[in-house]
């Protein structure tokens, strides 16, 4: 009796710390998103960097779901995007990076960064790139969103419904 008590004790031991490194594996994998990219990454970083959930209710778009339609409609949330601007575009030849298309002109502190180095203070991690936006949209100018081609140009308005969705799936 004895030796099947210690057997089935030690057996009870390596689950529960099987299961206790698992579960602190997915709390650190869920929490380290700056290098992932993909509509899930996009919203869980805008939550991150203070975006609140869901403002359409007062009628407001300065929210988490805004975010993420930007992020879509800039670079389809993919925060190694990099497009560099033409002739015809306001800033001709300067870049816009990462997710939400920061443009190096205006904010160049994008810049002097290892490049392909993430780290959590570069344009290459998701959580930077929603960290800015949040400030540039929340700046006290007025401007919000109005400073993303893709709000000018309405084509965040296409992402708004798949914004919504991936911002309630991941929103803790």
């Amino acid at each position: 009796m004895l030796r099947k008590t210690r057997v089935l004790l030690a057996g009870s031991v390596a689950v529960l710390a099987l299961s206790l490194t698992s579960t602190a594996f997915t709390a650190f994998t869920a929490n380290a998103a700056g290098d992932q990219s993909g509509i899930d990454a996009c919203a869980r970083e805008a939550q991150w960097a203070g975006f609140a959930k869901d403002k359409s209710g007062e009628g407001r778009n300065d929210d988490a779901i805004y975010a993420v339609a930007i992020a879509m409609a800039e670079s389809g949330c993919n925060r190694l995007a990099v497009h560099t601007n033409q002739p015809t575009d306001p800033d001709p030849g300067t870049k816009d990076l990462g997710a939400w298309q920061i443009n190096e002109h205006w904010y160049p502190e994008v810049h002097g960064h290892d490049a392909g180095v993430v780290t959590p203070e570069n344009w290459q991690d998701m959580g930077w790139s929603a960290r800015k936006a949040y400030a540039i949209d929340n700046d006290g100018t007025g401007r919000g969103w109005a400073s993303w081609a893709a709000w000018h140009l309405g084509t965040y308005q296409q992402y708004l419904g798949q914004a919504r969705e991936a911002v309630y799936r991941v929103w803790q």
